[in-house]
């Protein structure tokens, strides 16, 4: 039989196990959501996302987005020669070069 102190420290830890798996199934979630989305099996009409998009969905900044392009880490389209003309990512590309640096 066990105390009652033994019983009340086992309940603490089996609480503390159940919230440190909800976060880590939580981070997984994001990330497969994140995955089904970027291969358009979420939103099959959604093939490309702009740099504000890529930024907030992969918590990066603009800066570092703008050095994973002039580094080649992110393939990426530019619409016109204009330096401040749009650019657009395929969704697919983006989540695998994501995927891999989470890896």
């Amino acid at each position: 039989m066990i105390s009652s102190q033994e019983f009340k420290i086992i309940c603490r830890m089996i609480k503390e196990l159940e919230t440190r798996l909800d976060n880590r199934l939580d981070g997984f979630g994001r990330k497969f959501i994140g995955m089904l989305q970027g291969f358009s099996i979420l939103d099959p009409d959604k093939q490309t996302m702009t740099s504000r998009e890529v930024c907030e969905q992969y918590g990066v900044s603009d800066r570092k987005l703008c050095d994973m392009r002039k580094n080649g880490e992110i393939p990426f389209t530019k619409h016109g020669t204009a330096k401040n003309s749009k650019i657009t990512y395929r969704v697919a590309d983006v989540a695998e070069v994501f995927a891999s640096r989470d890896s």
